[in-house]
């Protein structure tokens, strides 16, 4: 078998033949699909992480998405076209289905815009010493953008340290966003310039060049989610995925991340071996440091009240329920949609919140649900109660408040599955998680812990009654899983401060 690039030329050795594209990105297909006139050709693309294996839509017309078992079979009249930004491991992936069965067969490889921009600028740049630029990026590939996410978490926290201590005075700090134009707060900041991960494919050569020469040149690249953008860096660039957090979900499609950066952080040497296992990873790669915007949680932000219009109270719950996707998009990840009236757990009719919200009146508690970024809220009922608030991703982002500098202000916080509530073991507040659906989760997406009720920090919530006991114990400074939760936060974090930050710069030598 041999490797060679889709090209005009050898494009017209796919006609006539059944194609099989390997690689279930969407962006990569609508891109083949408008380069080359073989979509009604495409018998359907080949993907081995499950959670892909949904149909796509390339100007109307559905590819089904199937695994790569099925490349098994005879390939006679078939040809093969990687559509993925790693075609040298789908590649390997390939030979390892078809073994030595097809020797003279030919793998095409299609090379989206931005690697048939990016290759004559790592050419350019490939003996060019590197800069002192320190690249930054959050959230998920662009084609899944939700506004905020290209600002936010681990990445923000970093490089708002970096900018308080001055670090700007030596590199130049440069963001990956979709708008650059929605951070013209920081233009007249020494050394920090936002462009957008856009410019990886824009026509205006100015911005291309812009783009990759802190792509080509940056000595570190600190990246939230997404790393395809930074797959073809140099060996002495050092990229350090600073991923969302050490939660209790398990990874549902192993990929192995070894050679696609170089470090990750992580929160204690417990979760440094779960996060060698589920990404690939050496023990070497995984640096215990703390997550950097957990240091947000010691420095909350002031008026955060006013900023989103919740009344004072005497005490806040803080309610972050986990992204519950469509059935049939995530059916075996156990992600879906709630049923009852509100589309929330264990509180699932309007009168059962307008219970809860007469019990917390009485407690003189404020109960604040914040949902996911992914979340979409028309799907939750109409929450219009006197202590019952409920905030979007959108609020946030217009008020420009991390989640984590909004939990420093909660007095206690209900979860489920989410990294977020192992972030506020370090507060040493009450926890609780809504656990009804848990052996159902267990079966299909799973976690990391074998015994996942050992490893909760908090109480565990079955019941609508369970929840309002909860808000109760909270009412009367109650804290019934405090033991627990002081037991496992020292086994689940190394460090218990705010100075995160400072190990990752100080232990990358920056």
């Amino acid at each position: 078998m041999q490797l060679k690039r889709l090209t005009e030329e050898n494009a017209e050795d796919l006609k006539g033949k059944e194609i099989y594209c390997v690689g279930g990105a969407e962006s990569y297909l609508r891109e083949l699909c408008h380069t080359y006139p073989v979509c009604d050709s495409i018998v359907c693309a080949v993907d081995k992480n499950v959670r892909n294996r949904v149909g796509i839509y390339v100007d109307g017309v559905e590819i089904p998405v199937k695994d790569v078992a099925c490349l098994a079979g005879d390939l006679t009249g078939k040809a093969l076209v990687i559509t993925d930004d790693y075609y040298q491991e789908k590649y390997e992936l390939i030979t390892d289905v078809l073994g030595t069965g097809c020797p003279d067969m030919t793998i095409y490889y299609f090379p989206n815009k931005e690697t048939v921009y990016e290759g004559p600028y790592r050419s350019r740049y490939q003996e060019t010493p590197l800069a002192d630029i320190i690249l930054f990026r959050s959230g998920p590939h662009a084609a899944s953008y939700v506004k905020g996410m290209d600002f936010a978490d681990n990445a923000r926290a970093l490089f708002e340290y970096m900018l308080a201590n001055g670090y700007n005075e030596k590199y130049e700090l440069v963001w990956l966003v979709k708008d650059p134009l929605e951070f013209v707060r920081y233009r007249d900041v020494k050394n920090v310039h936002f462009f957008s991960f856009d410019w990886s494919v824009s026509e205006n050569e100015e911005e291309r060049d812009a783009y990759y020469r802190a792509l080509c040149l940056a000595k570190y690249i600190f990246f939230t989610d997404a790393y395809g953008f930074a797959r073809n860096c140099r060996k002495d660039q050092v990229r350090v995925q600073l991923w969302h957090g050490c939660g209790f979900k398990t990874r549902v499609n192993f990929v192995r991340c070894e050679k696609r950066y170089e470090y990750t952080t992580v929160i204690s040497e417990l979760y440094a071996k779960i996060h060698q296992d589920i990404y690939g990873l050496r023990q070497d790669q995984v640096l215990v440091t703390g997550y950097a915007k957990q240091d947000w949680l010691f420095h909350p932000v002031e008026g955060w009240q006013e900023k989103l219009g919740v009344r004072r109270a005497k005490t806040y719950i803080f309610w972050l329920p986990t992204f519950r996707s469509a059935k049939e998009q995530l059916q075996n990840l156990n992600e879906y949609e709630l049923s009852g009236q509100i589309g929330l757990p264990l509180v699932e009719t309007y009168e059962a919140l307008n219970g809860l919200n007469d019990l917390l009146t009485s407690e003189g508690i404020i109960l604040l649900i914040k949902l996911h970024p992914f979340q979409d809220r028309s799907r939750i009922g109409r929450i219009d109660l006197s202590n019952i608030v409920l905030l979007d991703n959108e609020q946030l982002v217009e008020a420009d408040i991390p989640i984590n500098r909004l939990l420093g202000h909660a007095d206690a916080l209900i979860s489920d599955y989410s990294s977020a509530a192992v972030d506020y073991m370090l507060l040493d507040r009450p926890i609780a998680f809504t656990l009804d659906d848990v052996e159902e989760y267990e079966q299909s997406r799973g976690f990391v812990f074998e015994n996942i009720r050992e490893q909760l920090p908090g109480k565990e919530l079955y019941s609508f009654d369970d929840f309002c006991a909860f808000v109760r114990e909270v009412g009367e400074k109650v804290d019934s899983t405090g033991e627990k939760r002081r037991k496992l936060t020292a086994v689940m974090h190394q460090y218990q401060d705010d100075n995160s930050c400072r190990r990752i710069a100080d232990v990358l030598g920056i």
